[in-house]
Order: structure tokens, then sequence, then C-alpha cells
């Protein structure tokens, strides 16, 4: 369906208030009838017409064969169509085209541009309607107006088109007609569907050979133009929501678990024909079509690991035997003047680990390298366990801090590798207090 042209209503409307002071002595009734009907003149049940070039405009008697009654007054007219109001002005051209003449009492002459259908057994000429947008009105319903050509002039001025303001309530003849199916018609509608997949390896992207689909995750539709808020959860691992009206802005949401341990890492979104589509919303939906957004999350499980506070108390202490010494002895662990730093025996190692601080940085990131390789070598972590702040696994994380150890044992404020020595101690420092390693396989999750 067209616009229907409000520009044209709010010029009108200024134009109509202006005639409401202004007296038109000349303005009176006009005797007769109009009426619509095919090209050929055939009468319409009920005015409904299957489209809109099938509607004319006649004028004047129709009982055929006695042609007597409805009489319209000879002169020059023009006409035009609106919605059933008389709101809006839905006749697209100049009034200087939808012009015509009536003689003894029947349209007889088309002055405009319209086109001519048949004359009628009685005498009156059928002129087409076209060009009008469509209207407004839910039920298809049209008005088609007429006025003397020189009412219209004097509401207007000489050579104005003023539109609706040149028909001047009194000085019109009116009959509404209905262009549309009988039966109301379902408009092609689209779809949009929602995946919910576990992002093993926590990239952000969906890889099928990967990542696992998810079922029962909360899922929200939304449109505000339409009022929609509707919630499904997805099953074999999508939601989907049917008969959607194209040109509407839509969005989905997916659930927040009631788990805390749950991590959003990517919202895809998609055409239907599997493009990239507005990457950040709203969907747009497309006739027979299915417009998909796929939500990645991944979950995580606590390290398990131990402090400093745990290493240099008594519990620690006796978990440290000459193994663990040899393990920590093959680390490039620093003291706080930079040197190298071997423990021979526990207390030593607990003296060392209780006076570490981050002057040197290489010493505060040795403390929580020697914590976390503990950790590691008396199965407290996992050391294959993926850490996903850091982009590593565990064991990674450990050669990356021993490499840089091996580098600069001397990471004063101002040394160019101290900021990246800091990088690496607070991932060991946060792991080592138990922070989450990426969960191989799906957690349990719950919604609201």
């Amino acid at each position: 369906m067209s616009a229907f042209h409000s520009p044209r209503l709010a010029a009108a409307t200024v134009l109509v208030l202006g005639t409401l002071f202004t007296p038109l002595a000349q303005a009176e009734a006009i005797n007769g009838a109009i009426y619509t009907s095919t090209g050929d003149h055939a009468l319409v049940n009920a005015n409904q017409y299957p489209t809109k070039p099938s509607v004319y405009l006649n004028g004047g008697p129709s009982n055929f064969p006695q042609c007597t009654g409805g009489m319209l007054d000879d002169g020059t007219y023009h006409f035009q169509v609106t919605d059933p109001s008389g709101q809006y002005l839905l006749s697209t051209d100049s009034i200087w085209e939808r012009t015509f003449q009536v003689t003894n009492g029947r349209i007889s002459t088309n002055l405009g541009t319209h086109a001519n259908g048949g004359t009628s057994p009685c005498g009156s000429l059928a002129i087409q309607l076209i060009p009008y947008d469509d209207t407004p009105n839910g039920g298809g319903v049209y008005k088609v107006w007429i006025t003397r050509a020189s009412d219209f002039a004097a509401a207007c001025g000489a050579a104005v088109d003023c539109g609706l303001a040149g028909f001047v309530p009194g000085s019109t003849k009116t009959d509404n007609f209905k262009v549309g199916p009988t039966t109301p018609t379902t408009p092609p509608t689209g779809s949009v569907r929602a995946y919910k997949f576990y992002d093993a390896d926590a990239d952000g992207h969906y890889d099928q050979n990967i990542d696992i689909l998810l079922d029962g995750w909360k899922m929200t539709l939304g449109s505000f133009e339409q009022g929609i808020d509707s919630t499904r959860y997805t099953s074999a691992g999508s939601a989907q929501w049917d008969n959607l009206l194209p040109g509407i802005d839509y969005t989905v949401e997916e659930g927040v678990p009631t788990q805390g341990n749950w991590v959003h890492s990517a919202t895809i979104y998609t055409g239907h024909d599997g493009s990239p589509e507005n990457p950040a919303g709203p969907l747009a939906v497309v006739a027979g079509q299915v417009t998909s957004v796929l939500f990645g999350n991944y979950c995580t499980v606590p390290s398990n690991g131990r402090t400093l506070g745990f290493w240099s108390n008594k519990n620690g202490q006796s978990l440290i035997g000459s193994d663990d010494l040899q393990v920590l002895y093959a680390l490039n662990l620093r003291n706080a003047d930079g040197s190298h730093f071997d423990a021979f025996t526990k207390t030593q190692f607990r003296n060392w680990l209780l006076n570490g601080d981050a002057v040197n940085m290489a010493y505060m990131l040795s403390v929580q390298l020697s914590a976390m390789r503990l950790n590691v070598y008396n199965g407290f972590v996992n050391g294959g366990g993926y850490y996903v702040p850091a982009g590593m696994t565990v064991n990674a994380l450990i050669a990356a801090a021993d490499a840089a150890l091996a580098a600069d044992g001397t990471t004063f404020a101002g040394d160019p590798n101290r900021a990246y020595q800091e990088s690496l101690k607070n991932w060991l420092d946060a792991l080592n207090n138990g922070a989450g390693l990426l969960s191989p396989t799906p957690c349990a999750y719950s919604f609201p």
C-alpha cells in the first residue's frame, strides 16, 4: 500500500479554515446523482471493485430503459478521490486533469486527461478515477467527490489548485466505493530463528565441528512497532517465530542464566541467504525467508588454585618435598634485586614467598608463578585448562611467565617489559585465587 499524502492534508486544512470565514454566495447544492461503475458501465454489487483501475465515475440517469431521475445540473465539474472521511486527498494529479462537462443531465465530455470508458445506455460517459493513492481506511473504502469548477475557483482563486479546500461542503456530491478482495488476504511474511551454541573454544565463532547446540535456552523476540514480546526456549538448538511482517524492526534477546559462571561470547546475525547482516541489530525480515541470529556462550569452572598464603602456611608447607623444590629450581625465579632465586629448603621458599613485592615486577611475577607451578604439580589445577582472559592454557601461561623472567629479571617502573610481566602476574594471581577455567562441556543452566 502506498503512503497517503498527509502534506496535502495540512495545506488543505489551512485553506478550508480560510473558507469558513469567506461567504461563497455562488455555492449551491448539486442536483442529480453520481455513482461508480466499471468501464463498460456494469454496476457493481455494494460498490466493491477488485482493483483501483477498474473504478469509473458516472453521473446522471442510470435506470435504463426509463433513464429518468438523477439528472445532474449542466456545467463544468472537477472530481477527486479521498478516504471515506474526506480527511486525506488521494488523487495524485492536478485538478485540471480531473475535469468534465455535464450536458442534458449526463456526463458528456471528459475535459481532463483520465481515460474514458464507454457510454452508458442512458448516455453518460464513464471516466476512470486513477491515479489515486491507497486509502488509509482499513476496510479499503474510498470516496469520490464532484464540485462545480466555478465553486472550486471561488474557494481557491483563479488558476489555483488548492486540493481538498476547493471542495466546499454544501456544493459537492459524493459516493463511496471499496477496492480489494471480498475476503482478507494473508500478507507475505517471514521468520526469525535464534540459535544457541556452546562456544567450546571461546573464540566468538560458531564451529559445527567443535561447538554444541543447546536446548532449553530462553530467547525473547521483541518489536516495539508491533507490540511483540514473545519468549520461547530453544529446541534442537533453536527457537523460531513465523508469520512476521517484513519492514518491521525485530530484536532477539537471549536469557541470562541464574548461574553466574556463564559468559556471553558471540552474537552473530545472518541474512536469509546466510550472509552477515545488521551486526548490531535489529533483524530485517524478508518475506518467505528465515533470518537468523546465533548466540554463543561458554561457562567456567573454578581453577581450584591455592594462594600464596596456602603455600606459606603449615598446610602447604607440609606438601613441599625435595621434588617440589626441584620443580621450582627449574624455573627462572627472581629476587627483589633481580638475581636468580633457588630454593634449597622449604623454609627458604616460605620466607621468599612472603616477602614478595611489586617494586621489581619480576619478583612479584616469580612468587605467583611458583605458587601456580606447585598447584599444577600437586594436582590442584589442571595445567591443560584454558584461561580465556589470557587466551592460553595454564601450562602455556606458566611457560610464558618463565620465559619473561628469563628475558628480564629487573622490571622496575619504566622498564618496557614491566607491563607484560604485570599482565602475566595478574592472570596467575587470579588463577591461584580460584578464577574460572573454560569448561570443555556445558555447565548447568536455568532461568528466572
